[in-house]
Order: structure tokens, then sequence, then C-alpha cells
């Protein structure tokens, strides 16, 4: 992949992750890069085919962490889940889904089909992880194993933006309180 074209999807994903979609330009990009609007629309002719990418990069993330993830033990499956975002603390970001979220309403007709995309895998993902987890007495809850994937996958979200404006332990709190299910 072009390095230019690597560095402005690296940007972007963490201009949504920090200030949001809908509250950066590509000009926020060509600043950090020293280079052209222009440069920018050679790689990305919109910004939403900017933002399918940066979607469709988190979901590769994502798809490559489960892989890792696979050989390891219910429990630990579930604590790599939670402690994922772990690194976005220190700059108060929110994950692509809790940044893109809000303003779902107000996204491109196909960005909004790539986060749902991404929102599927992952709770497709959480909900297979807890079936088999409770099915083998690992996870204990009351729930259907859908039902507490929503729960925790919620959880998680709204930890982290609720420790971008609190700037506290409420992401770690919630997060190891996860855990003891």
């Amino acid at each position: 992949m072009n390095d230019t074209r690597t560095e402005i999807i690296n940007i972007a994903n963490e201009l949504i992750k920090s200030i949001g979609y809908n509250a950066f330009s590509y000009a926020d990009i060509s600043k950090k890069l020293n280079i052209k609007n222009a440069a920018i629309h050679y790689y990305f002719p919109s910004k939403s085919d900017l933002g399918v990418e940066v979607i469709k990069r988190n979901r590769a993330a994502f798809n490559s962490n489960v892989e890792f993830w696979a050989n390891l033990d219910y429990r630990q499956q579930l604590v790599r889940y939670l402690t994922m975002h772990d690194g976005f603390l220190d700059n108060y970001w929110a994950c692509i889904v809790g940044a893109l979220s809000p303003s779902f309403d107000t996204l491109p007709e196909n960005m909004q089909t790539e986060l749902q995309q991404l929102v599927n895998a992952i709770l497709d993902w959480l909900t297979d992880l807890l079936e088999k987890g409770k099915g083998g007495n690992v996870f204990s809850f009351p729930e259907s194993p859908k039902v507490k994937a929503y729960m925790i996958h919620s959880a998680m979200l709204s930890a982290l933006l609720m420790n971008r404006i609190l700037k506290n332990d409420v992401y770690k709190s919630i997060r190891d309180s996860l855990m003891n299910i």
C-alpha cells in the first residue's frame, strides 16, 4: 500500500477517534502531512471513501485480533476483547464504533453499511464466545449470550466515552467488572 495513502488513513482514523467524522476535513489531514488537498482526493475522491476505508481497516484489525486470540481459552479471549482499547485512554479516544455511532444518521450510506458490518462482526464473535463459555461453565450470567454481548459491547463503548469526559478510572472500573462474568 502506498505510504501517503496509509498515512492519510492513519490520520483520518485518529481524527475520527479523537474529534469525530463530521469535525475534520481534508485540510486537517493535508496540514499534518504537508500535502495539498488534491493529493488526498487522488486516493480518496470523497470523504466517505476515506471513512469507509478507515472502518474497513478497523474491521481488519478486529478480525486479526480474533484470529490471534483463537487459541486462548474463553476467559482469556474475553479479557483480550475487554482490554483491546486500553491504549486509547491516554489520548481520550473513543473506539471507531463509539466515535461514529452518535452521527450515524448523518453518515453517508456506504459508511453506515460498513459500520453496521463491523458492529455485527463484533457482536457475532462476542455472542459466540459467550455462548461457548457459558456452555462450558466458564461464564455465568442469566441473560442470553446475545443480550449479554449487547450489554458488554455497549458498556465498553460508553466507558470510553465517559472516560473522555470524566478523565478518571471509569473505563478501567467497568472493564474490570466485566471480566468477572
